[in-house]
């Protein structure tokens, strides 16, 4: 039998050490935030119950941006911030501040490619990441003043409005923002 554990051994497969719960402080337990907010989105579902939910998310200090964006969780805890009872309305408002606090904290990769090479926001595939670059992009193709720090202000507003979920919603948005500063410069430029 230890003939046979060195061999194992010195096959090319990695050995497997067991995960601790220590090892493992960081890790978010998506499955319990997709439970929370299933359970949230529930019909019928009491005060008593609502705080609990929201309290166990308020525990989990570390959830990343991009776990609360992929989930979807902001959707429904949004809502919560103008809950009747206080203290759903305030533990509400501390996670949507937090999860705020954490774009507003998210650098976004400066845009150095020409405007001829900007791709279009339709472009499908890539992360969440990816298309809000695209936004800034697009926003900053469109706008009269080359300015990327107000293209990447207009497109956290945007992001931020919708409630730090990249969706279909957000690229419409974004769309639409577009069509806006292009209708503007129309204007501004046939007045001139």
């Amino acid at each position: 039998s230890r003939d046979e554990v060195l061999s194992i051994n010195k096959s090319k497969r990695p050995l497997l050490k067991q995960a601790t719960l220590k090892s493992l402080g960081g890790v978010t337990d998506v499955k319990r935030i997709l439970r929370i907010k299933e359970l949230l989105d529930c019909k019928g579902i009491t005060a008593d119950q609502i705080l609990s939910l929201i309290s166990e998310l308020d525990k989990m200090t570390t959830i990343p941006i991009h776990v609360v964006s992929d989930t979807g969780i902001g959707r429904s805890i949004g809502p919560l911030r103008k809950h009747s009872n206080d203290s759903i309305a305030s533990v509400a408002k501390r996670l949507i501040s937090a999860w705020k606090g954490k774009i507003r904290d998210m650098p976004i990769a400066p845009v150095s490619a020409p405007r001829s090479q900007f791709p279009l926001l339709t472009t499908s595939g890539g992360s969440n990441e990816d298309i809000r670059k695209r936004a800034v992009r697009l926003i900053l193709a469109n706008m009269q003043h080359s300015d990327s720090d107000s293209a990447k202000v207009i497109e956290r507003d945007i992001f931020i409005a919708n409630e730090m979920i990249v969706d279909k919603n957000y690229k419409t948005k974004v769309r639409q923002k577009v069509f806006e500063m292009k209708r503007n410069q129309s204007s501004g430029s046939s007045k001139s």
